[in-house]
This record gives C-alpha cells, sequence and structure tokens, in this order.
C-alpha cells in the first residue's frame, strides 16, 4: 500500500469521526447505526493489512461476544452498540494523529528535549521521568518520540535498561489523570457515572508518586551498578524555551476544556475538535516562507489523512473489545456477582487488591488493557463491586499504565522496542516486572487510603 494515497478506506475513517462529531451534538440513532455500518466497512477494507495473531484474536473476541449476546437475545443490539460505542476512540486516534507532525518539527520542543537529555547521572532519571510525563500528557506517544534520541547514542545496555524504565514510568504515569490518553476516555466509558474531574486530582496527586517510586525502585535496585556511561553527559547547555513551551502546551489543554466546558461534549469530541485546527495553525506557522504556508496546510492535511489506514489494528483491537465486553456483561446476571463478592471477598479493600492483580496478571500475559476495562466495567459495576465510582475508576487508571509496561504486545512496550532495539517481550516480562510491582504497590497504599480518608 502506498502511504501517501488517500485511499477510500481513509475517507471512510474520516466519515466515522466526522460522524461521532456530529452525534455529540445531534445524537439520533440513525447516526450510531451509520457509525456502525461505517466502521465495519473500514475493517473489511483494512482486515487483510492486519497482523494474523492480531487479526486472529480480534476476530475471536468479537464472535465470543457476539455469540454470549445472541444467548441473551440481544445479538443485534450488542453488536450495533458495541461497534457505536469505539467511534470515540477513533476519534481520540484521529486528534492525536494531527500533532505528531508539528511536534516533531517544533523548535521550542526541541530545545526542551535538549535539555532533558543533558542532565547529569544525579538528576536524569528524574528528570526524564518527569518531562515525558509533562509532554507526554498533552502530546501523547509524540513525546516519546521527542526523546527518542536519548537511546540511540546509549552503547551500555545496563544504561539503557535504565533510561527505558525511566520513560515509560513518566509516560504510563499520565494516564492516572490526563484526558488527552486512552487509557482515560477508555475508562470514563466503561464507567458512564465517573466524569473526568471525578477523578483528575487524585490522578494527577498518584502520577508524581508513581514516578518517584520508579525512581526510588532504580536507585535501590541498581546503586551498587553504576555504569561508565552514567558519566558520559553532553557538557552543552542548550537553550530552553520554557516560556514558549509552557504557552504552547497550556493554549491547547485551553481550547480543550474551552470546548469541553462550555459545549457540553466528552472529552474526545473535544479533542477531535480542537487538534485539527491547532495542529494545523501550529505547523503552518512552522515554513520560514509565507509561500509555503498554503503548500503546509494542504500537505499535512493529506499525510493525516492518508496515514488513517494505519490505524487499523487499533480500530480492530477496539471494536473487538467493546463488543466481547457488552457480550459478556449481558449474559452474566449482575446480581449473582454480587451475592458471591459478598460471600467470598467482604473486606472491600481486599476486592481492590484483587481487582489490580487481575488486570496486572492479564496484561502480563498479553491481554489489552482495553479488553480488561471494558470487559470487566461491563461485569463488574461500581454498585456490584461495592466501590464508589471513582474508586472503581483510580483502579483502572493506575492499573492501566503499570499493565502495558509488562505487556510484551503494547502500544508503551512496542514503542520502546521500536526506540530502543530491544525485543518487546525482553522489555515487558524482563525489565519492567519488579518496578512495577513496586509501583503497584505504592498505588494501592496510595488508592487504599485515599478511600479511607474521603468515608
Amino acid at each position: 500500500m502506498n502511504p501517501e494515497r488517500l485511499t477510500f478506506s481513509a475517507w471512510i475513517y474520516l466519515s466515522i469521526c466526522v460522524v461521532a462529531i456530529i452525534d455529540a451534538f445531534m445524537p439520533e440513532v440513525v447516526l450510531k447505526l451509520a457509525s456502525a455500518v461505517l466502521i465495519v466497512l473500514y475493517l473489511a477494507l483494512q482486515i487483510r493489512w492486519v497482523p494474523l495473531k492480531q487479526g486472529l484474536a480480534g476476530l475471536v473476541l468479537i464472535g465470543i461476544g457476539s455469540l454470549a449476546a445472541w444467548l441473551s437475545d440481544v445479538w443485534l443490539e450488542t453488536l450495533i452498540d458495541g461497534l457505536a460505542r469505539s467511534r470515540i476512540f477513533l476519534l481520540l486516534f484521529f486528534a492525536v494523529a494531527w500533532l505528531q507532525y508539528p511536534v516533531g518539527e517544533s523548535s521550542t520542543l526541541k530545545s526542551v528535549r535538549e535539555a532533558i537529555l543533558n542532565q547529569p547521572p544525579g538528576k536524569r532519571f528524574l528528570v526524564l521521568s518527569f518531562g515525558v510525563h509533562m509532554l507526554g500528557a498533552i502530546l501523547n506517544v509524540a513525546a516519546v518520540g521527542l526523546l527518542s534520541p536519548i537511546f540511540k547514542i546509549q552503547s551500555d545496555p545496563l544504561l539503557l535498561r535504565r533510561l527505558s524504565l525511566a520513560v515509560m514510568h513518566g509516560f504510563t504515569s499520565a494516564s492516572a489523570w490526563s484526558p488527552f490518553y486512552i487509557g482515560m476516555i477508555v475508562v470514563l466509558v466503561a464507567i458512564p457515572s465517573l466524569t473526568w474531574q471525578d477523578v483528575a486530582l487524585q490522578g494527577m496527586a498518584l502520577a508524581p508518586i508513581m514516578i518517584l517510586g520508579g525512581w526510588l525502585f532504580d536507585r535501590l535496585r541498581y546503586r551498587q551498578k553504576r555504569s561508565f556511561s552514567d558519566a558520559t553527559v553532553s557538557p552543552a547547555k542548550p537553550e530552553v524555551r520554557i516560556g514558549k513551551t509552557v504557552l504552547l502546551l497550556a493554549s491547547l489543554i485551553a481550547l480543550v476544556f474551552l470546548v469541553f466546558k462550555f459545549s457540553g461534549v466528552n472529552i474526545a469530541v473535544a479533542l477531535g475538535m480542537v487538534c485539527p485546527p491547532y495542529a494545523l495553525i501550529w505547523y503552518i506557522t512552522q515554513g520560514e516562507r509565507q509561500a509555503d504556508k498554503g503548500q503546509r496546510f494542504a500537505s499535512l492535511c493529506h499525510r493525516v489523512v492518508s496515514g488513517l489506514p494505519s490505524l487499523r489494528n487499533e480500530t480492530l483491537m477496539f471494536v473487538a473489545a467493546n463488543v466481547f465486553g457488552i457480550g459478556i456483561a449481558s449474559a452474566i446476571p449482575a446480581e449473582n456477582l454480587a451475592d458471591l463478592f459478598d460471600l467470598y471477598v467482604p473486606i472491600i479493600d481486599l476486592r481492590i487488591v484483587s481487582l489490580a492483580a487481575l488486570f496486572l496478571g492479564c496484561g502480563f500475559i498479553g491481554l489489552h488493557p482495553v479488553v480488561v476495562v471494558l470487559t470487566l466495567g461491563a461485569i463488574l459495576t461500581p454498585e456490584i463491586i461495592g466501590l464508589r465510582d471513582w474508586v472503581l475508576g483510580m483502579v483502572f487508571l493506575g492499573c492501566w499504565g503499570l499493565s502495558t509496561m509488562v505487556s510484551p504486545y503494547s502500544g508503551t512496550t512496542l514503542i520502546m522496542s521500536r526506540f530502543t532495539g530491544i525485543p518487546s517481550h525482553v522489555i515487558g516480562w524482563r525489565w519492567a516486572p519488579y518496578s512495577v510491582l513496586f509501583n503497584a504497590i505504592l498505588m494501592l497504599a496510595f488508592i487504599i487510603v485515599l478511600r479511607h480518608a474521603t468515608l
């Protein structure tokens, strides 16, 4: 396939996003049905390009969810609902896709990158973690790409491992609070009574705890194993455009939340409305000549839209997870689950620990967190499990980032594998587990203490 060609699939994906935005303002049954039909058509055209294992896994999940729904006599409704609910996630992928190009060319962000990468050994882990956290919380995966040069200059395997964990801890901890992360959107969809405001402050408090936990584990684990590469830091002190960086990121946040607050739409729709024009303006202003502006406008539109078929893997996974979760939930009697919890897990705090252990265990064996959250969210509602919705949401959000670090098939480990040249299963199964376990204990302690403090 030619990634530069505007294919029929690209226009279908764009149409899905347009329909999702229109439906947010004028919800109609016909728009829900149109979304479902367009998603099926998109997947039918793109399924042959999905890797075999991932394609089979997605089709199996859809099959199991559909079978469960058929047994409960709600097959068609479940299938349509699962397909239509997926459009919110497709819209978020669309929004993020616009930002990666201006981010890659921004001299302002490059100056911040150089400052982060040139930190001395004693500060490097924390600065790298907090740096990728703050950039990633707004720019998502584009922030990891921005800081990826630090991996290319490392010849010491131990230092490469430590720096990789620093980036992963910083990046994944933002899922605890950032509305720009797919994890937050998935959790808000899985728990309909929950809003971003219900968990934002708690997530903002949890994120630095998890970053500091990663740093503390690094200090304890590698205290006696400092390598010679720790001292090889560039003496250069590049100019850092802190003011411009803050203005750049703050303006994007402000615009998203203005749309979110005054239009009444959810965060994903607000991002889908704001990111394309924001990225276009940002990208156009990076051109050196006035004559280049029209060409850059057309170039960015073409690059983003022509790249939409490449989102086929994510589309299949999120559609499959939605159909599977809703289908399984329709076949399981909720009242029986509540009785089982009361009988076998009467202690509420133990339910929190058990839920986190199940989530992380599923991630370790390679199950994508979107499948876990949407399935558990459909089956274990806050009422059934006996937790307030924000507590259940915090467990999901905290585990989301940690589970992606130990899964060899998550976006986090696959991206890190691409940048470091280390196989994703080595990163997920050998590098990350102990630091993830350490942070999971801190996360659970924080959530349990906070739960008791707010009773």
